[in-house]
């Protein structure tokens, strides 16, 4: 007797409303229930539904799961009603079926035979429309270059985003009273020499908030001398030309203010709150009392900031800000006793009784929730209770279910005794030397410091 085909069945409405009066999750689910149990070459290996989800969208909860069920080899075709339950976007799709087909996966529109991708037929229908779809897409992407090449050879603007200092009239770019404060950002750029301290002029002086590429866009940006892409009067000029050059000149030279400075932490200290990384930067301010000469002395400080917090970039709260310095300490002083307790953490797991595997239970469950709903047991509100509930177990026991993880070296390969003479390496060296036995160093909020170790 012949395998069975391992067949998917993929549901998925809109909106809630669709799935009481349109095309609702019942009828799609009794129709390809209908259709499996009338091949007796097919085997239901499990129902995905997508509920309230728009098909443009590809982050779908049950469709990931389909496509993780995929890779993991657990199905050979994947069932749904039409084509506009699968998918209605054309990039979603071609990189779905780049997935599907590396993994033998065919799937079926069971009221539109002519989607079939088991089918020599159904391939070459669904391969020429998809063609058709990309070439569509590409005159119409050619006819909008098209016309945006020409309003600027006309000196037109192609959207609504316009530069500081300028106002739109009549389709065309004007100069408005911003426009000193631009002049007057070139001058301070020329005379300080500094990215950051232009970001700092802006902010304080002007207060307009932009980060280091914003501003640095503003500063190479050729309409304020007029030209864009190619049209060299496309219009009027805020900047002169040899202020202008004079500028990209000064940024081509000096790309990174600290490029001199050697930032011992960089990369590896990383925002608790959003995963970005702390930047480096340096700090310079005068001391509160006078030497014995009466001159207040000016010192350096070398500090590391959120740079999503500092840029206001994902609206990141963590403003706490970590001088080099008391990092250095704190890793010095504590450095020996975590990776202790680390270790003894990592030895603990090793000793635990395994746990009770309930991965099949919990999808059992999953799978019975389904029915419930479904079959209108239960409202849709309870449904998406009780999954979210189901599916944090089921997160739970495959973290669970996971081998713990080992170093690469234990507490017992380090000499120690090295560190005594840590003040005498250079800043390269001590680079070197942190990124041999730490990963990833995190700060939160409140200045916490937690260690990550290789």
């Amino acid at each position: 007797m012949d395998e069975k085909i391992r067949v998917a069945i993929y549901i998925r409405v809109s909106t809630e409303q669709q799935a009481k009066y349109g095309d609702s999750l019942r009828e799609q689910n009794e129709t390809l229930e209908s259709y499996v149990n009338n091949r007796k070459d097919l085997e239901l290996v499990s129902t995905y539904i997508d509920d309230g989800i728009s098909g443009q969208k590809l982050q779908r909860d049950e469709f990931q799961r389909l496509l993780s069920d995929v890779e993991n080899d657990q199905i050979d075709m994947i069932l749904f009603t039409k084509l506009d339950r699968w998918f209605r976007n054309l990039r979603h799709y071609l990189n779905t079926q780049e997935i599907l087909e590396k993994h033998n996966v065919a799937w079926k529109a069971v009221t539109q035979e002519f989607y079939d991708t088991s089918t020599p037929i159904g391939r070459t229908i669904i391969a020429q429309m998809m063609s058709f779809g990309e070439l569509e897409a590409q005159m119409t992407s050619d006819r909008i270059k098209a016309v945006f090449e020409n309003k600027t050879k006309k000196g037109e603007v192609t959207s609504g985003k316009v530069p500081l200092g300028y106002s739109i009239k009549d389709k065309k770019l004007v100069i408005n009273d911003d426009a000193e404060m631009v002049r007057d950002l070139f001058d301070f750029y020329l005379s300080n020499g500094t990215m950051r301290q232009t970001v700092y002029y802006l902010e304080d002086k002007y207060k307009i908030k932009r980060d280091y590429q914003s501003v640095k866009g503003m500063l190479t940006n050729k309409k304020y001398i007029g030209e864009h892409k190619g049209n060299l009067n496309y219009c009027p000029s805020i900047i002169d030309k040899d202020v202008f050059e004079e500028v990209q000149n000064r940024l081509a030279n000096n790309v990174k203010y600290n490029s001199h400075r050697t930032f011992i932490f960089s990369g590896l200290v990383k925002c608790s709150v959003c995963d970005s990384a702390f930047s480096g930067n340096t700090r310079r301010y005068k001391k509160k009392r006078p030497n014995a000469e009466g001159v207040f002395e000016v010192t350096e400080s070398k500090n590391y900031r959120c740079s999503k917090h500092r840029a206001n970039i994902n609206n990141c709260f963590n403003k706490k800000i970590i001088t080099e310095k008391n990092l250095e300490k704190y890793l010095l002083e504590n450095i020996k006793n975590r990776m202790l307790e680390m270790e003894s953490r990592r030895n603990l797991a090793k000793k635990r009784e395994p746990s009770v595997d309930n991965t099949k239970n919990i999808a059992r469950k999953l799978a019975r929730l389904k029915d419930a709903y479904l079959n209108e047991v239960i409202s849709l509100e309870e449904y998406k209770k009780d999954k979210l509930v189901l599916d944090a177990q089921l997160d739970k026991q495959i973290k669970d279910n996971k081998p713990v993880k080992t170093s690469k070296f234990s507490s017992a390969d380090i000499d120690w005794n090295f560190f005594k003479s840590y003040s005498n390496l250079t800043e390269s060296d001590k680079r070197e030397l942190w990124r041999a036995i730490i990963k990833k160093i995190t700060v939160d909020d409140k200045g916490n410091i937690t260690l990550f170790f290789n």
